[in-house]
């Protein structure tokens, strides 16, 4: 009897087993991609918003962010959203000369945003900032506080309050430039 029991068990398993195979296979095929994250490729996200309106979040290409010693030998960060991956259409560029960790000041004259297709806004009073609280050579991590001309309208209006853009910054270093 115990042999009985034992053969029908295992045959039980085995059917089990070949259940699972495709799930188990699907779950493998799901991660095979996982060493092309932004780890290892380079690249992150940007999530932001405008006068505290609806969170979006940015896709930075692995080019869309220009890290001190990291390909060139400048000093500055610099972070760019081309309007062509915006699905705002929105376009960004923010740069921060020497960056240190903590709260870092902008360069007026490169840090500019157009929203929603808008003319081209420039800072506008002096309560901008980024603050960097994580910067090595795997990953960089930032705080942005940016007050730009209103230029929604079609033109820049100074008689209206500045637009407001906060946000926060992930970005990997590819492993290539490490």
């Amino acid at each position: 009897m115990t042999f009985l029991n034992n053969h029908f068990y295992l045959n039980k398993m085995h059917s089990t087993f070949k259940i699972f195979i495709p799930f188990i296979v699907a779950g493998l095929t799901a991660c095979s991609g996982i060493n092309d994250s932004w780890e290892v490729k380079g690249g992150g996200f940007f999530k932001y918003s405008i006068n505290n309106e609806a969170e979006t979040t940015q896709e930075l290409d692995k080019n869309d962010v220009e890290i001190p010693f990291i390909r060139n030998h400048h000093h500055y960060l610099l972070l760019k959203i081309p309007m062509k991956s915006s699905e705002r259409q929105d376009q960004l560029s923010i740069m921060v000369n020497e960056p240190k960790l903590g709260k870092n000041s902008v360069v007026p004259g490169y840090t500019w945003i157009q929203v929603q297709g808008s003319p081209k806004a420039l800072l506008k009073g002096d309560s901008n900032y980024v603050s960097i609280d994580q910067k090595d050579d795997t990953k960089w991590t930032a705080t942005v506080n940016l007050h730009f001309e209103d230029c929604r309208q079609g033109k820049c209006n100074d008689s209206l309050p500045p637009i407001l853009l906060n946000g926060r910054m992930h970005y990997w270093i590819a492993e290539d430039d490490r």
